[in-house]
């Protein structure tokens, strides 16, 4: 796939020298690059699946049919 990037000059030319330094081209120095990235922060994201834990609480039974909208309206009214 191709794709336009703007990347600062700085950081352009040391990516250049990087991958000439490890015979490579540029779009094969940034493919590992963004690979590497993508790789860790996958493997540094928590297991967000035990870390809430929903405990039911029973509230006893409903004051107002929350399906009639004139009785609900009037409780929210404080009538």
């Amino acid at each position: 796939m191709r794709t336009t990037m703007i990347i600062p000059d700085p950081i352009f030319k040391r990516a250049k020298a990087a991958a000439r330094q490890q015979g490579k081209n540029f779009s094969e120095l940034v493919t590992e690059a963004i690979s590497r990235e993508l790789n860790r922060k996958e493997q540094k994201l928590p297991d967000r699946t035990a870390r809430f834990r929903i405990t039911p609480v029973a509230m006893g039974t409903p004051l107002v049919d929350v399906s009639n909208r004139d009785e609900l309206q009037r409780v929210m009214d404080g009538k």
